[in-house]
Formats: structure tokens, C-alpha cells, sequence
């Protein structure tokens, strides 16, 4: 059985010098499952691009308190 891991939903507006940003999360057991999920809740815009990103593999830099 696969487990279920968080996947950070970043995508760029359709103008291509819009910034990269995070637009949200999904939970999914497979990368594929991942995307498919972003795409389906976080495709309201026509996007440029769109990334899923393991949360595990985000390196946080500062720490809130």
C-alpha cells in the first residue's frame, strides 16, 4: 500500500515574467496522482506552468517561532 505524502502546487500566470508561486497543496500516494490532482483543483487560470513538489524535499530556510 502506498502512503500518502503532501505535494506543494506552485504555477506561473499565463504572462511569461509572472513570478513562479505556491497556488497550494494536495495529498496523493504517487507523483502522478499528485499532478493530476493540481491540475484538476488548481487549474482555474491558464497557466504557463504548473509544478507539484514533495514537501518533503522544500528545504526551509528560516523557522517561524
Amino acid at each position: 500500500m502506498d502512503t500518502e505524502e503532501i505535494y506543494e502546487v506552485y504555477a506561473a500566470r499565463a504572462e511569461k515574467m509572472e513570478p513562479l508561486r505556491n497556488v497550494g497543496a494536495v495529498r496523493a500516494t504517487t507523483v502522478r496522482e499528485a499532478a493530476i490532482f493540481a491540475h484538476k483543483l488548481y487549474d482555474e487560470w491558464r497557466w504557463r506552468e504548473m509544478f507539484v513538489v514533495p514537501r518533503r524535499a522544500l528545504i526551509q530556510i528560516i523557522r517561524p517561532d
